[in-house]
C-alpha cells in the first residue's frame, strides 16, 4: 500500500464538503424547477422562457435566484381557488392522462 492509496484526513473532509455542496446545490435546483414548473403552467410557456423570467426578476429585484424561487413555491401555497374548479379540472387531467398517453 503506498501513501497515494491512503486516503487522509483532509481528503475525508474534502468529500464531505463537496458531498454537501453538491445535496444544497440539488435542493436549489429543485426549487428553482417547481418555481420555473408553475411559471410555465400559469404563463402558458415553455421551460426556457420560464427559466428566462425567473432570471429577469433575480437580477431586477438583485435576489438571488434560489431564494427568489424558493419563495415563489412558498408562496403558491397562499393561493386558493375557492371554486374548486382548477382542482377539478387538473383531477380530470390527471386521473385520465394514461388515455392520452396511449393514444401517442
Amino acid at each position: 500500500m503506498t501513501h497515494d492509496d491512503i486516503e487522509t484526513h483532509d481528503d475525508i473532509e474534502t468529500h464531505d464538503d463537496i458531498d454537501a455542496n453538491l445535496s444544497e446545490l440539488y435542493a436549489a435546483r429543485a426549487v428553482i424547477e417547481q418555481a420555473k414548473g408553475a411559471v410555465m403552467v400559469v404563463y402558458g410557456i415553455d421551460a426556457d422562457q420560464a427559466f428566462r423570467l425567473l432570471i429577469w426578476r433575480s437580477q431586477e429585484t438583485n435576489t438571488k435566484l434560489r431564494e427568489l424561487a424558493a419563495r415563489l413555491v412558498a408562496d403558491l401555497r397562499t393561493l386558493t381557488d375557492s371554486s374548486g374548479s382548477m382542482r377539478a379540472r387538473f383531477d380530470h387531467l390527471l386521473l385520465t392522462v394514461h388515455q392520452r398517453v396511449q393514444q401517442d
